[in-house]
């Protein structure tokens, strides 16, 4: 709805908001009034934000007229590393890395080759994307072309899509030659830009003449660049194996230091996982601002769907001034909502004795700090006066709301699913940049 301050035209919305504004500090207004710019350069940018009665005073608004919106209004989410074309993978047994990849992923995957199927599984995946309240993130793609074109034809601007890049290790059906990879990488980050992303799929599939070529282009084009660290100790075994194996490599002393020669470091580079990292390796990624995208669903126990990879530990990155961010690793991790994603985060790390890991925390990585280590502007991925209203409606009990306190209410919502798959169908409305670009027609009971 609209409403005039000064002869210009605002757009309001009136109900309970929960925002963070720092790892340990959320703001809760039991009535807020948001307030954003409705015409010109600033459209859907928030003008105010606060109690609906202290600003209905300020501005003299008859508080009648201000109708209240059903649920929740938390910020919207940023996903920082995830694979759109492993959707149909999400829930397959996962006793091993390496195993899932060859039993169920590549051949998953292979089937982009055939664009009439990318553009029908790009239009279904995009649109559900939004339905979970993620609006923004770091993507890859399979190593075709088509894939990767259907995929940003669909995807809301806020998205960076990268192709795999698979030279070596990689059946037959996925594999590419080192020329078809650097030419693949070159015209794609030409012709999108900056929407584009570097995505060798990791050391051991990419010869390290190709990750250079398309570091190279990134820096060239302004892209990010993304790719799989220390996620398993077998995985870190093998990749040394057949490093210290090349030509220029026999003396390398770790997985990190593969991707530091390559030129692949640097604060424009999101690494997903980390979780099996030696000193050097942390220094290394302190030293280039490299940034990580921890995924806690993907990395869970097998007994919790995921792959058993184990636990992040986010208080040494934040020791050593490393950025991370919260994100799904979908297929890895069986589902797409952050909800889960955060949950997990919160589960897995309280288990381990680790209290710094909140519900707030949890949101704030989810959201601010996700578009932070994406470049986004301060004025994307949070709830404040400047700052574009990028947003979710989510059903909440009014117990919970009563309670006033952020971290009782967002433990009250992640905790009161019966069931995981409930937080892909859990959003009832998603805004970007003020415009609601989803809202669903059946409404949760909560």
């Amino acid at each position: 709805m609209q409403l005039s301050l000064s002869g210009r035209k605002y757009d309001f919305l009136r109900g309970s908001c929960l925002r963070t504004i720092s790892d340990i500090h959320a703001d809760f207004f039991p009535d807020a009034l948001v307030i954003t710019e409705a015409e010109g350069l600033w459209r859907g940018r928030i003008y105010e934000i606060g109690d609906t009665s202290e600003l209905a005073a300020r501005y003299n608004l008859d508080l009648g007229a201000l109708p209240r919106f059903e649920g929740l209004l938390l910020p919207a989410f940023h996903d920082t590393h995830f694979h759109w074309v492993q959707d149909d993978v999400r829930e397959m047994p996962k006793a091993s890395l390496i195993e899932w990849l060859q039993k169920y992923t590549f051949p998953a995957e292979s089937r982009f080759a055939d664009p009439d199927y990318a553009k029908a599984k790009a239009e279904q995946f995009w649109s559900r994307i939004l339905g979970v309240g993620t609006i923004g993130g770091l993507c890859y793609s399979s190593v075709h072309d088509v894939a990767l074109d259907a995929a940003l034809a669909c995807a809301p601007e806020d998205f960076r899509v990268g192709n795999v890049l698979m030279t070596m290790n990689t059946p037959d059906f996925l594999i590419q030659t080192k020329a078809e990879a650097i030419r693949s990488v070159s015209e794609a980050a030409a012709r999108y830009g900056a929407r584009y992303v570097s995505s060798p799929r990791f050391a051991p599939t990419t010869h390290p003449e190709v990750m250079q070529a398309a570091a190279e282009a990134a820096v060239r084009h302004g892209c990010f660049q993304q790719t799989h660290l220390c996620e398993t100790p077998q995985e870190i075994e093998w990749v040394l194996g057949i490093y210290r194996g090349l030509p220029g490599y026999e003396d390398v002393r770790s997985y990190t230091e593969i991707y530091h020669r390559v030129g692949m470091l640097g604060p424009r580079s999101v690494f997903g996982h980390c979780l099996h990292m030696t000193d050097a390796e942390w220094e290394l990624m302190a030293a280039s601002g490299s940034c990580i995208a921890s995924c806690p669903t993907s990395n869970a126990p097998i007994e919790d769907l995921g792959l058993g990879s184990g636990l992040f530990d986010f208080r040494e990155a934040e020791r050593r001034g490393v950025p991370w961010s919260l994100a799904s690793d979908i297929g890895g991790g069986p589902y797409l909502s952050m909800f889960d994603v955060m949950h997990s985060f919160v589960a897995q790390n309280q288990r381990a004795g680790v209290s710094e890991a909140t519900y707030i925390k949890a949101l704030h990585r989810s959201t601010r700090k996700g578009a932070e280590l994406m470049g986004l502007p301060a004025d994307r991925g949070w709830l404040c006066v400047g700052a574009y209203l990028d947003a979710i409606r989510v059903p909440v009990r009014p117990e919970l709301l009563a309670t006033g306190d952020p971290e009782a209410i967002l433990a009250g919502i992640n905790g009161g699913f019966d069931s995981r798959e409930e937080t892909d169908n859990f959003v009832l409305e998603t805004y970007i940049k003020g415009a609601s670009c989803f809202r669903r027609d059946s409404v949760r009971e909560v």
